[in-house]
């Protein structure tokens, strides 16, 4: 069953039931309001009678004297005395007793005989009939000489009830149906956008161009699931061009080693290499297993299982060490200082952060002509940072290359040798692993003044779990 036909389904139930309770509570009201209006004429009625009549006591009897019943043409009226006989009665009462019931519940019970009582009286083969029982009490001595019943018939109200209710059902079965027509095509506008995005998700499945992006005229949930929709498919076309780079990457890289390797193993078929030639093997070798080893540390870090230890970490001997590391790699052509100021505890994994600022060390050497200063800086920033920065005289990264340098396999200079420029991975690492101790990594530089790398680290807080 389709979404639009549950949701057609569900409006016309909750409307059905709503029409019900809103046409029960109308009968109700409806109904109630006729009767208490019959009752007022009943009690109105009852009063004028009362007052045209009196009560008194002959020869040890009750006596009630009644005005001319027939006068009250628009009800029945009986006048019956405390031991229960019919003392008068109006000539349209129908010749009996209108309510003996209503009577004998009030004779038989004392504390409310003088009370007036309203009930309902049935008759064969006639409409039922409003009795209003109302007892006829001395004014002075609170005697009870008898009672006075007062009656309608409800057909009337019968009738209008019930046109009331066969209206009320007709009404509502057209509008029932009505609403259900107008709901189902509501509906089917409601889910026409849905319908636009599943037919773009698969044209796009079926020509598989993820460049092609859902468009929605709306500003509803609908047209915030378009826009997820078309977030996800901008992550899934950048994470698909990424892997297409990657191969091609990968596979550029790979191809030069592997004819190296190719080229000196056909020399040593023929038996005119040399150890140049097992070296060039060798080198070459250890290349490509460093080129998988950076590889399989990427994709660790992408899917959150790169293997780290965290636990509180004091960087300030870490970045005097990777200062001592560099100025060996220097070799005393250009100069390879430190600087530390404040506390540097972070709560990361010391061996992945000194691999970070080797790196970070390494290239800044690289491209840092003799002469050169390269400055590694640990600071305790605000805010619950703390700031480690490599920073070198060299040359400068052009601004264009500059949003760039963090991508895998990128190269700022393209004309370096791999000997001297590596793979291009190891910023990519870097910044894999800053972001998993949930710290950032950034770059500065201006040309022929140098270039700086900034990360950001987490502060150590001893008082948090």
């Amino acid at each position: 069953m389709s979404v639009r036909t549950q949701l057609t389904i569900w409006y016309s139930v909750v409307l059905a039931l709503a029409l019900a309770l809103f046409g029960a509570g109308v009968y109700a009201i409806v109904s109630f309001t006729l009767i208490q209006q019959v009752d007022a004429s009943l009690k109105e009625s009852a009063a004028a009678i009362a007052s045209r009549s009196s009560g008194g006591v002959q020869d040890g009897e009750r006596i009630i004297r009644l005005p001319e019943l027939d006068v009250f043409s628009s009800v029945f009226v009986e006048a019956i005395g405390v031991d229960g006989k019919i003392l008068a009665s109006s000539m349209n009462s129908f010749n009996q007793h209108l309510d003996p019931a209503a009577f004998t519940e009030i004779s038989q019970n004392p504390i409310q005989q003088q009370q007036p009582l309203f009930s309902i009286a049935h008759h064969q083969n006639a409409p039922a009939i409003r009795v209003y029982t109302y007892p006829l009490v001395g004014q002075s001595s609170g005697q009870l000489f008898g009672y006075l019943q007062i009656a309608t018939s409800l057909e009337d109200v019968s009738r209008a009830t019930r046109g009331l209710l066969i209206s009320l059902i007709v009404v509502g079965l057209v509008g029932l149906l009505v609403s259900s027509v107008a709901g189902a095509a509501l509906a089917r506008r409601a889910m026409r956008p849905v319908e636009q995005i599943t037919q773009a998700a698969l044209e796009i499945y079926r020509t598989e161009d993820l460049d092609r992006r859902v468009t929605v005229q709306s500003n509803d949930e609908v047209a915030r699931l378009a826009s997820a929709f078309n977030e996800m498919l901008d992550r899934l076309s950048g994470l698909f061009k990424m892997q297409q780079r990657l191969v091609a990457d990968v596979s550029h890289e790979m191809r030069t080693p592997l004819t190296v390797i190719r080229g000196n193993v056909d020399l040593l078929r023929m038996g005119c290499a040399d150890t140049d030639s097992l070296d060039a093997i060798a080198g070459e070798s250890e290349r490509m297993a460093r080129m998988v080893s950076n590889l399989l540390l990427l994709s660790q870090a992408d899917a959150g299982t790169l293997p780290m230890q965290f636990q509180p970490t004091d960087l300030s001997p870490l970045v005097n060490d990777v200062a001592r590391s560099g100025a060996i790699v220097a070799d005393g052509k250009l100069r390879v200082q430190s600087e530390v100021s404040g506390e540097l505890m972070v709560n990361g994994d010391a061996d992945r952060i000194k691999q970070v600022l080797l790196n970070l060390v390494d290239n800044a050497i690289k491209h840092t002509p003799d002469g050169g200063t390269v400055k590694i800086t640990g600071a305790s920033a605000d805010a619950g940072l703390v700031l480690l920065s490599v920073s070198d005289t060299g040359a400068g990264i052009p601004a264009e290359d500059l949003p760039h340098v963090f991508e895998r396999f990128y190269r700022v200079d393209k004309s370096r040798s791999r000997e001297h420029g590596g793979a291009g991975l190891g910023l990519a690492i870097a910044k894999s692993i800053i972001e998993a101790h949930g710290g950032d990594i950034e770059v500065q530089s201006a040309a022929g003044i140098g270039t700086t790398f900034t990360v950001w680290l987490p502060a150590h807080q001893p008082n948090l779990v």
